[in-house]
């Protein structure tokens, strides 16, 4: 029984996750394909193994850049490369005050809608693993309810991320990172890694507070 109900769970979370990335408002669905509309530096995407996993080191105040408020353009692509319209939102991050028990940080991403409560959209809770010296996380969408786990490092400038999607799995890099903006690209794979859809996300992100 549990596994008939995790396995819709994933599905309806799948979904729910297409829908979300895909178009806002529906309209835009029917648009077709539209060019890229986030400047990056190359084609490559997050481009980087998955299995750095195992090496992989960050810090607990790696990822204070994060802290405050920002607004984002997001575009997604399709599976067959084309990319879909994009929207904007707002993302907010705020670290926890633990009294020196530890590092937690929470945010909330949501793309900009009216018809939508503000406390709707994407947390996630980011915790520093001093024992592994490596970031953990979980994330929740709330319209799927299906926790979307993943691990967190530094790689010289950048920050690198993976996380599960269902059966999506999800290769980030934050990069270009400067005290009021920095670039994001996720990279997807439906086949546990054989191969990827390069740049299936990407954001460009920049401040509106501290």
């Amino acid at each position: 029984m549990y596994d008939e109900e995790s396995h819709m769970m994933r599905r309806l979370h799948l979904a729910a996750l297409i829908s979300i990335v895909s178009s806002t408002p529906l309209v835009a669905q029917n648009e077709g394909s539209v060019p890229r509309a986030i400047s990056l530096p190359d084609t490559l995407g997050a481009n980087f193994a998955v299995t750095d996993t195992l090496t992989g080191r960050s810090g607990p105040a790696d990822y204070d850049f994060l802290i405050g408020t920002w607004q984002f353009k997001f575009q997604a692509r399709r599976r067959d490369g084309s990319f879909t319209p994009p929207f904007t939102g707002h993302w907010v991050f705020t670290k926890k005050e633990t009294g020196g028990q530890g590092v937690l940080i929470e945010d909330h991403w949501r793309p900009d809608d009216a018809a939508s409560t503000w406390e709707a959209g994407t947390w996630t809770y980011r915790a520093y693993n001093p024992e592994r010296k490596m970031w953990e996380m979980e994330g929740v969408n709330t319209s799927a309810g299906a926790w979307q786990p993943g691990l967190m490092w530094s790689a010289g400038g950048d920050r690198l991320l993976i996380e599960w999607y269902g059966p999506m799995l999800v290769r980030f890099r934050y990069f270009a990172i400067e005290p009021d903006k920095f670039l994001w690209r996720a990279d997807a794979t439906f086949d546990r890694g054989k191969s990827w859809i390069r740049d299936y996300w990407t954001m460009e992100v920049h401040r509106i507070s501290r």
